[in-house]
């Protein structure tokens, strides 16, 4: 459902619950609207003050709860730190020795040069059988027995690690003084041995702020398991006074303090009110947030007062300021909306009459207000919409005739567009046929078919030159390749006559070579012979004539075997012959399907009508002028 929708239907509603008498008249619906808005505007201002005001009440708890933390972090971090320098300064060598005095004066040293002012005691003790006695002590407690002492609550401690440092509650000396914190860690270098600082509270209980956040507020420190306050800020939020110091009494409010024994660390809360005469003469509020204590079994809690008056006070009073304001702001609107409502329905009730006399055909009807608002601008919104209305009939006479002569012009526009579109088309059909001479002629009629004349004789130019180039090419091709075959065939004819003649030659060679050996060997017969015939007959010496013979005979022999290297170098040539005529068939054979392809490649261009062959730019083999001419006039000898 479209929002339309949604609202038709929830205005279906309305109307039909209300009566027509009202829907009918404007200031009474106005009026209606106003005293709607007005209760609304009261209630949404009661809730929002409310709103405001436990906001604001939360901020305050969640401010008093923050301030609970920081005077909990402030004495955690008093205990660490004290716990730290007690732990440093039992690392002293001196407390590790035999000599009482060294350990005296150093106890001193520390006391009033490096432990902090809060410091009140510092004293050595050495366990001896099952008590500690007082080996060294800055004040007169030196040979006596813990046990005997408020300190016996380092009795038990447990210093499991070296570092270990145990913590008291809080005790007041029976030498007098203020109370006091006890901190315990073991001698560095002693298994017997230890230090206790003992740490005034006035100090840290000076710092705390409980006062400071509110008059008559103030801060406690509590032990959670016994009740028993440790640190008590009234006795110092202004000066102090011994009369209102509460330390080691009781907490009056149980309830408060099992409250704040049930948070971990530094979590804190509020109790926003409480009545309790042992803690406050008045109603008051507590912050509240745990302090853990390492080194001692029990933990703490920060304990923060103040009169819930003084704490909320604030809050009471956006609350007072926020109703008046609330109740104010309604009748104001109230009286401001019914003057507003009756100037508004009687500008508008004029405006209805204008507008009438707009619709009965009256454009020249004044319709004029004074007012610059909303309602003003309505006025001007329909005097502009007459003006616009006498000047849209004007406009809209005028552009029907305009139309009139713009659809004379289209139609007569049309009839030449169909009429170029039919030529352009019939010249097309021409070059798709292969007729490449087709051209056509831009008259300057429309710029749009000039553009495709201009770009249709440009693109058939580029055509006719490509085919006329490729005709050339094609006949070229087919000249060169008969060309190749023809010269291909006769260095062929010229190789096999060479491989016969060199054939011939072979067999001649070889007949001579058996004649010449058979010459040889009757020679070398010979002259056995006539060695045989010289040592038959002393007195005959052939001498010279058989030395010539067997020359002759070796020449001869020589004769035979440069006969038979004639024949096997004819052989070889012979082979070589015959390789080359089988590679001159085979270069014939690539001629032929050339010369071939270039006749079916001729036979397709034929079919494009140009009007003149165009020279192909790389024009190769015989008459060429293109690249590989200059090549082919060199001398053989010279590629």
């Amino acid at each position: 459902m479209s929002g339309d929708d949604a609202g038709g239907g929830v205005m279906g509603i309305v109307r039909t619950v209300v009566p027509n008498f009202i829907r009918k008249r404007f200031a009474l619906k106005f009026l209606i609207v106003l005293l709607v808005m007005g209760l609304a505007i009261g209630a949404v201002g009661y809730v929002g003050t409310q709103q405001f005001s436990d906001h604001t009440r939360e901020q305050t708890e969640s401010e008093y709860s923050s301030l609970a933390v920081q005077e909990s972090n402030l004495v955690g971090q008093w205990i660490e730190s004290n716990k730290l320098s007690t732990r440093l300064a039992s690392e002293a060598p001196a407390y590790a020795g035999k000599s009482q005095s060294r350990m005296t004066s150093k106890l001193q040293h520390h006391k009033d040069t490096v432990m902090p002012s809060s410091v009140s005691a510092m004293h050595i003790v050495q366990r001896v059988g099952g008590d500690y006695k007082i080996v060294a002590s800055t004040g007169s407690m030196t040979g006596n027995f813990i046990k005997d002492t408020e300190r016996s609550w380092f009795i038990g401690k447990d210093f499991s690690a070296t570092s270990d440092v145990a913590m008291s509650n809080v005790y007041r000396p029976s030498s007098g003084g203020s109370s006091v914190v006890g901190l315990a860690s073991p001698v560095n270098g002693t298994s017997n041995r230890y230090l206790i600082a003992e740490l005034g509270t006035t100090n840290i209980a000076s710092e705390l702020q409980g006062a400071d956040r509110a008059d008559g507020g103030f801060t406690m420190i509590v032990n959670n398991r016994t009740g028993t306050i440790q640190i008590d800020e009234k006795a110092f939020s202004n000066g102090f006074d011994q009369s209102d110091d509460e330390t080691l009494d009781q907490y009056g409010d149980r309830k408060t303090l099992r409250a704040g024994a049930s948070l971990t660390n530094n979590v804190s809360g509020v109790v926003s009110s409480r009545t309790n005469g042992a803690v406050m003469d008045e109603e008051y509020a507590v912050g509240y947030s745990q302090i853990l204590v390492p080194g001692n079994e029990d933990t703490w809690v920060a304990l923060v007062h103040a009169p819930t008056d003084v704490l909320f006070g604030d809050v009471q009073q956006v609350t007072r300021f926020g109703m008046i304001a609330t109740g104010g702001g309604v009748l104001l609107m109230l009286l401001i909306g019914a003057v507003l409502g009756y100037n508004t329905s009687s500008s508008i009730d004029r405006l209805k009459g204008k507008a009438q006399e707009m619709e009965e055909g009256n454009l020249d009807v004044d319709i004029h207000s004074g007012r610059i608002d909303s309602i003003g601008q309505l006025y001007d919104g329909f005097a502009e919409m007459r003006d616009a209305l006498r000047e849209q009939i004007d406009e809209a006479e005028r552009a029907r005739k305009e139309a009139e002569v713009s659809r004379a012009e289209a139609m007569e526009m049309s009839n030449y567009l169909q009429e170029k579109a039919e030529e352009y088309s019939a010249i097309m059909q021409a070059g798709a046929r292969g007729d490449l001479t087709q051209r056509m002629e831009p008259e300057g009629e429309n710029e749009a078919m000039d553009q495709i004349a201009r770009d249709f004789n440009e693109m058939i130019t580029e055509l006719e030159m490509t085919t006329g180039q490729l005709k050339t090419f094609a006949v070229e091709v087919e000249e060169s390749g008969r060309s190749v075959q023809q010269s291909a065939e006769t260095v062929r004819d010229a190789s096999e006559q060479v491989a016969d003649s060199i054939q011939r030659i072979s067999d001649d060679a070889y007949d001579q070579k058996e004649r010449l050996q058979r010459i040889s060997e009757e020679m070398d017969g010979v002259a056995g012979q006539l060695d045989d015939f010289a040592d038959d007959n002393p007195g005959v010496d052939f001498g010279d004539s058989l030395d010539s013979i067997r020359e002759v005979a070796g020449m001869i022999d020589e004769a035979a075997d440069l006969a038979e290297d004639t024949m096997s170098e004819s052989e070889n040539v012979a082979g070589a012959a015959e390789e080359q005529a089988a590679e001159l068939n085979e270069v014939s054979s690539r001629a032929e399907e050339l010369v071939r392809y270039a006749q079916y490649l001729g036979d397709g261009l034929n079919n494009f009508e140009t009007e003149e062959e165009h020279e192909f730019v790389f024009q190769t083999g015989a008459g060429g002028t293109g690249p590989g001419v200059d090549d082919a006039d060199e001398p053989a000898d010279q590629q």
